[in-house]
Protein backbone atom coordinates (compact mmCIF):
# COMPACT_ATOMS: atom_id res chain seq x y z
CA UNK A 1 0.00 0.00 0.00
CA UNK A 2 1.20 3.67 -1.19
CA UNK A 3 0.39 6.24 1.33
CA UNK A 4 0.59 10.39 -0.10
CA UNK A 5 2.30 12.39 3.30
CA UNK A 6 0.67 15.55 1.76
CA UNK A 7 -2.55 14.22 1.20
CA UNK A 8 -4.83 14.34 4.91
CA UNK A 9 -6.86 11.49 3.99
CA UNK A 10 -3.77 9.30 3.41
CA UNK A 11 -2.30 10.63 6.41
CA UNK A 12 -5.36 9.33 8.66
CA UNK A 13 -5.32 5.83 6.64
CA UNK A 14 -1.06 5.31 7.21
CA UNK A 15 -1.84 6.71 11.33
CA UNK A 16 -4.75 3.57 11.36
CA UNK A 17 -2.50 1.15 9.52
CA UNK A 18 0.79 2.05 11.67
CA UNK A 19 -1.41 1.85 14.60
CA UNK A 20 -2.91 -1.41 13.98
CA UNK A 21 0.80 -2.87 13.12
CA UNK A 22 1.97 -1.38 16.73
CA UNK A 23 -1.03 -2.81 18.21
CA UNK A 24 -0.56 -5.93 16.83
CA UNK A 25 3.59 -6.20 17.41
CA UNK A 26 4.18 -6.16 13.45
CA UNK A 27 7.85 -5.51 11.83
CA UNK A 28 7.72 -3.43 8.77
CA UNK A 29 9.82 -2.51 6.15
CA UNK A 30 9.41 1.53 5.19
CA UNK A 31 10.39 2.13 1.13
CA UNK A 32 10.23 5.58 0.46
CA UNK A 33 9.24 6.04 -3.28
CA UNK A 34 10.72 8.90 -5.32
CA UNK A 35 8.01 11.27 -7.09
CA UNK A 36 8.23 10.63 -11.03
CA UNK A 37 7.90 13.33 -13.47
CA UNK A 38 4.63 15.92 -13.44
CA UNK A 39 2.50 16.41 -16.42
CA UNK A 40 4.08 19.84 -17.09
CA UNK A 41 7.89 17.87 -16.79
CA UNK A 42 6.04 15.79 -19.48
CA UNK A 43 4.95 18.39 -21.85
CA UNK A 44 8.11 19.87 -21.37
CA UNK A 45 10.05 16.61 -22.43
CA UNK A 46 8.06 16.20 -25.31
CA UNK A 47 8.29 19.83 -26.21
CA UNK A 48 12.02 19.24 -26.06
CA UNK A 49 12.15 16.38 -28.48
CA UNK A 50 10.13 18.30 -30.61
CA UNK A 51 13.31 21.22 -30.49
CA UNK A 52 15.73 18.93 -31.11
CA UNK A 53 14.14 17.33 -34.21
CA UNK A 54 13.54 20.90 -35.49
CA UNK A 55 16.61 22.16 -34.79
CA UNK A 56 18.27 18.96 -36.78
CA UNK A 57 16.15 18.96 -39.35
CA UNK A 58 16.95 23.08 -39.99
CA UNK A 59 20.38 22.20 -40.01
CA UNK A 60 19.46 19.45 -43.03
CA UNK A 61 20.90 16.62 -41.05
CA UNK A 62 19.50 13.19 -41.72
CA UNK A 63 18.59 10.14 -39.57
CA UNK A 64 20.47 6.63 -40.77
CA UNK A 65 18.68 3.98 -40.68
CA UNK A 66 20.32 0.10 -41.45
CA UNK A 67 17.82 -2.11 -40.12
CA UNK A 68 15.84 -3.15 -43.27
CA UNK A 69 17.45 -5.87 -44.83
CA UNK A 70 20.59 -4.26 -44.64
CA UNK A 71 19.73 -1.13 -46.85
CA UNK A 72 20.42 2.26 -45.57
CA UNK A 73 17.41 5.18 -45.08
CA UNK A 74 18.09 8.48 -44.82
CA UNK A 75 14.83 10.63 -43.33
CA UNK A 76 14.06 13.74 -41.87
CA UNK A 77 14.17 13.14 -37.89
CA UNK A 78 10.98 12.80 -35.87
CA UNK A 79 9.96 13.21 -32.06
CA UNK A 80 10.41 9.26 -32.02
CA UNK A 81 13.14 9.01 -33.41
CA UNK A 82 14.40 11.23 -30.63
CA UNK A 83 12.77 9.74 -28.07
CA UNK A 84 13.77 6.20 -29.15
CA UNK A 85 17.88 6.21 -30.29
CA UNK A 86 18.56 9.34 -28.35
CA UNK A 87 17.00 9.76 -24.73
CA UNK A 88 16.16 6.33 -24.21
CA UNK A 89 19.25 4.46 -24.91
CA UNK A 90 21.07 7.38 -22.37
CA UNK A 91 18.32 6.90 -19.92
CA UNK A 92 18.95 2.64 -19.97
CA UNK A 93 22.57 3.10 -19.55
CA UNK A 94 22.49 5.29 -16.33
CA UNK A 95 19.82 3.97 -14.73
CA UNK A 96 18.97 0.98 -15.98
CA UNK A 97 15.17 2.27 -16.91
CA UNK A 98 13.38 1.87 -19.62
CA UNK A 99 9.71 3.88 -19.48
CA UNK A 100 10.61 8.01 -19.18
CA UNK A 101 7.30 7.59 -16.99
CA UNK A 102 9.56 5.76 -14.54
CA UNK A 103 12.09 8.75 -14.33
CA UNK A 104 12.49 10.66 -11.19
CA UNK A 105 12.64 14.77 -11.79
CA UNK A 106 16.47 14.39 -10.72
CA UNK A 107 16.69 11.47 -13.40
CA UNK A 108 15.08 13.15 -16.26
CA UNK A 109 17.88 16.52 -15.71
CA UNK A 110 21.43 14.01 -15.68
CA UNK A 111 19.64 12.81 -18.84
CA UNK A 112 18.77 16.16 -20.38
CA UNK A 113 22.46 17.38 -19.38
CA UNK A 114 24.30 13.98 -21.20
CA UNK A 115 21.63 15.13 -24.39
CA UNK A 116 22.25 18.77 -24.11
CA UNK A 117 25.95 18.40 -24.05
CA UNK A 118 26.46 15.73 -26.91
CA UNK A 119 24.29 18.40 -29.26
CA UNK A 120 26.24 21.20 -27.92
CA UNK A 121 29.88 19.36 -29.20
CA UNK A 122 27.37 18.99 -32.63
CA UNK A 123 26.54 22.29 -32.76
CA UNK A 124 23.07 22.15 -31.93
CA UNK A 125 22.32 24.28 -29.03
CA UNK A 126 19.04 23.00 -27.33
CA UNK A 127 17.38 24.02 -24.16
CA UNK A 128 15.09 22.58 -21.81
CA UNK A 129 12.09 24.14 -21.67
CA UNK A 130 10.34 26.37 -18.98
CA UNK A 131 7.32 27.60 -18.15
CA UNK A 132 7.47 30.39 -20.22
CA UNK A 133 8.24 28.38 -23.65
CA UNK A 134 5.46 26.35 -22.85
CA UNK A 135 2.97 28.61 -22.66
Amino acid sequence: MQYNLSNKVDVRSFNMKVDYLLLKGKRVNLVEVKDTRTSLQNASLHLFFTMITDQLNDLGMEYRYFGVTGKELSMMYTDHIVKEFFWKPIQLALFDIESTTKLTTEQMNDVIDVITNFFAEKGVVVEFPNRESLK
